[in-house]
């Protein structure tokens, strides 16, 4: 499932626009970011400056989830300056993969490593380095009158472009039989489409929909992966194929900046909140704090709590990965899929740490 957020067709690029966080005199930047490659080498920020712009797509526009708001904050705390690397961002895009995949874009995440082998084996130009957690986002939220999954057998379940292999495997593992269950493939996210009775279920993200509905006090259940011993993933980062190619060391050092964000978020949630909130106001665009606020605090808990064994947040393996490859497969949900190896670069983010702290020069 790709998050969809922004209104319109057009891109907002925008390029060094966190004003609102700023002092003047240095940019529309903190003062950390006037210190163009402070701390590396002369050599490191002349391969870097030659990258040229990194243009990061957002998922879901100003959401303030893992994989966006440590993007954010990279961007107003100079941490991206600090490496000599500029970063431009597209905040409403409704194909971020295709964007990235095309080089109009360089990087972007999707929820899930089976979203993005969905995406890989339909032809996607595009190299994994990063999954911020070994389990699954992903929920089914129903009706009241829904007390198991298999319940849901001759009634609706709505998806958006295609089922995720984690909710149909949480589906399998609770015994119900999914031919018995009405897919249906809904354009509309908002989750009181359930509540109304349009759907009797839809699929959603544990940090998204079910917060909307438990802040409006809407009567719902909703069941999640780990309830039923399946395993999975969260945010996974990738890259152009052929930057990541050109541009290794720039890519590798732009997950530096973002992971040194990603911690100070964790130890800062409302300072990086009112990062992304002043940016989302710059650009015009909608951000409920109390919303948002909640969406990091599960997300950076479920990074936090869902590392690979000893490793730090983002550090990706095959073996992390294998379970949701078999789901797409035993699904039907994309052939051909191209092997990890070639579509997963395990070893970028793992170098930035020593054991589970990361390495800021």
């Amino acid at each position: 499932m790709q998050r969809l957020g922004g209104a319109g067709s057009a891109l907002a690029l925008l390029s060094l626009v966190l004003s609102a966080c700023s002092s003047a005199g240095t940019g529309g930047l903190p003062a950390s970011a006037a210190r163009s490659g402070a701390l590396v080498g002369q050599a490191e920020c002349n391969a870097n400056k030659a990258a040229g712009p990194i243009t990061f797509v957002s998922p879901f526009g100003f959401d303030a989830s893992a994989g966006i708001i440590d993007v954010f904050a990279a961007q107003s705390l100079g941490y991206f300056t600090d490496l000599c690397l500029t970063t431009n961002f597209v905040t409403n895009s409704q194909d971020a993969t295709a964007l990235v995949s095309a080089g109009t874009a360089t990087t972007t995440a999707v929820g899930s490593a089976a979203d993005f082998m969905v995406a890989a084996a339909n032809g996607s130009k595009i190299t994994a380095v990063a999954t911020y957690g070994n389990v699954s986002d992903y929920c089914i939220i129903t009706q009241p009158q829904f007390t198991s999954l298999r319940m849901l057998e001759g009634h609706t379940l709505g998806y958006h472009f295609s089922p995720e292999a984690p909710d149909l495997e949480m589906l399998v593992a609770a015994g119900a039989d999914i031919a018995k269950i009405q897919l249906v493939n809904t354009p509309d996210y908002d989750p009181n489409q359930v509540v109304h009775g349009h759907l009797d279920s839809v699929g959603c993200y544990q940090s998204n929909e079910p917060l909307t509905l438990k802040a409006e006090g809407a009567k719902f259940n909703e069941f999640t992966p780990s309830q039923y011993g399946v395993s999975g993933t969260y945010n996974v980062q990738f890259f152009n194929d052929a930057f990541l190619a050109s541009h290794h060391g720039a890519a590798r050092d732009w997950m530096r900046a973002d992971l040194h964000a990603f911690a100070y978020c964790e130890a800062h949630q409302a300072r990086c909140i009112s990062i992304e909130q002043r940016a989302a106001q710059a650009a015009g665009a909608e951000f409920l704090v109390n919303h948002e606020q909640q969406v990091w605090a599960l997300e950076a808990a479920l990074s936090r709590d869902h590392t690979l064994p000893g490793q730090g947040i983002g550090v990706e393996s095959q073996a992390e990965w294998q379970p949701e490859v078999n789901e797409v497969q035993r699904f039907k949900l994309a052939t051909n899929l191209p092997a990890l190896s070639r579509v997963e670069n395990t070893t970028m983010v793992a170098s930035l740490y020593r054991g589970r702290d990361l390495i800021w020069p």
